[in-house]
């Protein structure tokens, strides 16, 4: 798996390479700079773009004091940024005496290697080895996947995704509790795997009182973890508290980036879908009861509470909780289960000739999807200055 994933990321590397002359000099309004770009934008400057300029100036600077500016306003701060990439990409900078450009994209690639190794076990475990390493072709090969091997946390984030997922799957809650706690200084998305567990934990009292031999299902440790899983999203925002001594700094930052909504009833894609005409609200809704429908077909359904937990929860999560950009799909990147659809079950030689084909042809499609992607999501163009939002 890790040739795989090497062997697309060289593929993207190359991308990289080749689109990075099309960077333009200037930057867009509100675009922030740690450190600015000198001559012609190369490979290193492409990977430092966007959100990694501000995992850039937490190394160099640390985080702000305060999350207003003079006159009280909320404005765009490394308060929105959680710490723990940073705090590793600093810790290697200072321990080999490298700069940012190298560090962060070399742990995120590195990081990206250990999350696919994880991903394939939890993958196999639940459907074999020959659909994960198909699935994970299909990985390695989404539209958003450059981002790997940039200095963004979605590495990091797979990693301790993966794991947690994992060991929640083996049952491991005490354990689970470790990666848990760390997604919550990575990223704000731990409160989706709470209705993961919730709904592990409802399928295991089933199990249990559905036979007679079922192991007795450790109501407490479940519970010590899905505790530790809702404290686990208060840990940045707690600490963003403390470094600034505004008790709500990180809520207060996170007005001031554009898709921000204080109320997950109220979404942006919401607002985005009512203001559209009613053709577009008519696809909208049928996508809707696709995936609906996609989500309770039986061999999801076969891949038990955890991936088919996250599969369900993540995506409204995200719907519920993001702005209407481009970064909508590198969050997609880590609703990994949905690679077994591709990578279906197959019981003869047909059905895996059928396999096999649609998975090398979504591949394709998404090998060519990605030069899209890092010729508009990654390289700064004119046309897309501000897209990009934590």
């Amino acid at each position: 798996m890790v040739a795989i994933y090497l062997a697309s990321r060289l593929v993207d590397g190359l991308f990289i390479w080749l689109l990075a002359g099309s960077q333009v000099s200037g930057r867009p309004p509100g675009y922030h700079v740690a450190v600015p770009t000198t001559g012609q934008a190369g490979y290193r400057d492409i990977v430092t773009n966007w959100d990694a300029q501000w995992y850039w100036d937490i190394v160099l600077h640390g985080y702000p004091h305060t999350a207003v500016d003079a006159a009280g306003e909320p404005v765009q701060s490394s308060l929105a940024f959680f710490p723990l990439f940073p705090k590793i990409a600093k810790l290697l900078g200072d321990a080999t005496g490298l700069p940012f450009d190298i560090v962060g994209p070399t742990l995120s690639l590195c990081l990206g290697a250990a999350a696919f190794l994880v991903v394939f076990h939890l993958l196999a475990d639940v459907a074999g080895t020959a659909r994960a390493v198909l699935g994970l072709c299909v990985l390695t090969c989404f539209v958003s996947a450059p981002i790997l091997q940039t200095a963004y946390t979605e590495s990091l984030a797979l990693l301790l995704l993966g794991l947690a997922l994992l060991l929640l799957h083996r049952r491991q809650y005490l354990w689970a509790i470790l990666p848990v706690a760390a997604l919550g200084l990575t990223r704000n998305i731990a409160l989706a795997l709470v209705p993961v567990i919730v709904l592990h934990g409802l399928v295991r009292l089933r199990q249990a009182r559905q036979s007679t031999g079922a192991t007795p299902v450790p109501v407490g440790r479940l519970a010590l973890l899905l505790t530790a899983t809702l404290l686990s999203t208060l840990e940045w925002p707690a600490m963003a508290g403390l470094i600034t001594g505004e008790r709500n700094a990180y809520f207060v930052t996170m007005k001031a980036w554009p898709g921000y909504t204080s109320s997950v009833l109220r979404p942006p894609w919401v607002d985005l879908v009512l203001s559209a005409p009613v053709v577009w609200q008519l696809l909208a809704a049928t996508l809707v009861v696709l995936v609906l429908a996609l989500l309770f077909r039986p061999n999801l359904r076969s891949w038990g509470p955890e991936l088919w937990g996250w599969a369900a929860s993540y995506p409204a999560y995200i719907f519920a909780t993001t702005g209407v950009t481009l970064s909508f799909l590198r969050y997609l990147l880590l609703a990994f289960p949905f690679v077994l659809v591709l990578a279906g079950p197959a019981t003869t030689q047909r059905q895996q000739r059928v396999r096999i084909a649609a998975v090398a042809l979504a591949c394709l499609v998404g090998l060519a999807a990605q030069w899209w992607w890092i010729g508009n999501a990654l390289v700064i163009k004119p046309r897309n200055g501000g897209y990009a939002y934590p």
